[in-house]
C-alpha cells in the first residue's frame, strides 16, 4: 500500500475544489438554461453560434471549469498511477474519462453514432 504523500494529498484537494466548482456552475447552467434545451450538446450549441442569452453569462465559466476539472482529474490519476504497476492509466484514463463522461455533456446523442 502506498503512503499518501503531500503531492497526492494536494492533488486530491485541488481536484475536489475543481469538482465543487464544476458542480456549482453546472447547477447555475441548469437554472439558467431554457427547459427545452437538453444538457447534451453544448459544443454543438456553441459551434453553431446559437448560445441563448440566458446562458451567455455562465457558459464560459462552466466550460472553463469543465476543462480544468477534466485536466486536474487526469493529472491526479497520473500522480497516483505513475509509480505503480498500473501506470498505463496515465495514457488510458484520459481516453476513458472522455469517452464515458465528457462526451455525454459535449455532444448530442445523434452525433454519437458509435
Amino acid at each position: 500500500m502506498q503512503s499518501l504523500s503531500l503531492l497526492k494529498l494536494a492533488c486530491i484537494v485541488v481536484n475536489a475544489v475543481a469538482l465543487a466548482a464544476f458542480v456549482y456552475l453546472s447547477l447555475q447552467v441548469h437554472r439558467s438554461k431554457p427547459r427545452e434545451l437538453a444538457w447534451r450538446g453544448f459544443v454543438k450549441l456553441v459551434s453553431l453560434g446559437d448560445v441563448p442569452a440566458a446562458l451567455s453569462h455562465i457558459y464560459r465559466r462552466w466550460f472553463a471549469s469543465f476543462a480544468v476539472f477534466f485536466a486536474l482529474t487526469c493529472i491526479t490519476v497520473a500522480v497516483f498511477a505513475w509509480s505503480t504497476d498500473h501506470s498505463f492509466f496515465v495514457v488510458l484514463f484520459p481516453l476513458l474519462f472522455y469517452y464515458f463522461f465528457a462526451r455525454y455533456l459535449l455532444w448530442e446523442k445523434q452525433d454519437l453514432a458509435d
